[in-house]
């Protein structure tokens, strides 16, 4: 248990020295649905609607994150490119 939770939280760190964290940090939330369905799947724990949409939310606003950080560096190496060298 505690290993692969140092190992886990290794690969995490990883993540974020090679990415930006506002790339990397919605990845994390995918832990909340991992425990809803192995508490689902192990022990027939089943989510109230309020956990189900709680979820929801958290997992659009992660998406919303990627698709807007994917446009803004679109945008950014389009200006990059139609900038002229200084000097």
């Amino acid at each position: 248990g505690d290993v692969y939770k140092r190992k886990g939280q290794i690969c995490v760190t990883s993540a974020y020295r090679h990415a930006d964290a506002s790339i990397v940090a919605p990845f994390e939330y995918s832990a909340m649905i991992f425990a809803i369905a192995i508490g689902w799947t192990l022990f027939g724990e089943v989510p109230s609607r309020t956990v189900l949409a709680g979820a929801g939310v958290v997992i659009l606003a992660g998406v919303l994150i990627i698709w807007r950080e994917g446009r803004l560096g679109l945008e950014r190496a389009r200006a990059r490119r139609s900038s002229t060298p200084q000097g």
